[in-house]
């Protein structure tokens, strides 16, 4: 990864300079594909800042933190977007190869989406599969191929959707 320190109202040290080149290669470990790192430390009175960018094909992360001494500061700022990236990460895992879950939001409503594959069934494999825990089976009826939806109403019954073709 190719990481860039700037220095602003004060001389970089190499102790600092290593300091924050060892701290950000460390991130690596989290996630493959970080490309670039950035790191602006700034001396502003009493104040030591430390702003880090970090910029990976999976995406983009950045943390800012105050302290008393930029060492301090860098750590702070190291650990925010640690967070970020393991966040990143997590959620990336739920949804890959797209058969995920995915969330959509419609104004104050949020409805969960999954894509899942049909598969060719009788109604009473279907009910058994309801038996067995799934909410919802989505199946293609053997008999003559038309799409049928099962799900087990709040009342305990279930009920059958046939689409139309």
């Amino acid at each position: 990864m190719n990481v860039s320190v700037t220095a602003r109202h004060f001389e970089l040290t190499p102790d600092l300079k290593s300091h924050a080149e060892s701290r950000i290669g460390k991130l690596s470990r989290f996630q493959e594909g970080l490309i670039k790192a950035t790191v602006v430390l700034e001396i502003e009175k009493y104040r030591h800042l430390a702003e880090i960018s970090v910029h990976g094909s999976q995406g983009d992360y950045a943390g800012k933190a105050t302290a008393d001494s930029l060492a301090t500061a860098i750590d702070q700022a190291c650990e925010k977007v640690e967070k970020q990236i393991r966040r990143s990460a997590r959620l990336s895992n739920n949804h890959r190869n797209g058969e995920g879950k995915e969330m959509l939001t419609m104004g104050d409503v949020r409805i969960e989406s999954q894509r899942v594959p049909r598969e060719m069934m009788t109604l009473e494999e279907a009910t058994g599969r309801l038996d067995d825990g799934a909410e919802v089976v989505v199946f293609a009826d053997t008999d003559n191929g038309s799409t049928r939806v099962v799900y087990r109403r709040p009342d305990g019954s279930m009920k059958l959707i046939e689409l139309a073709d």
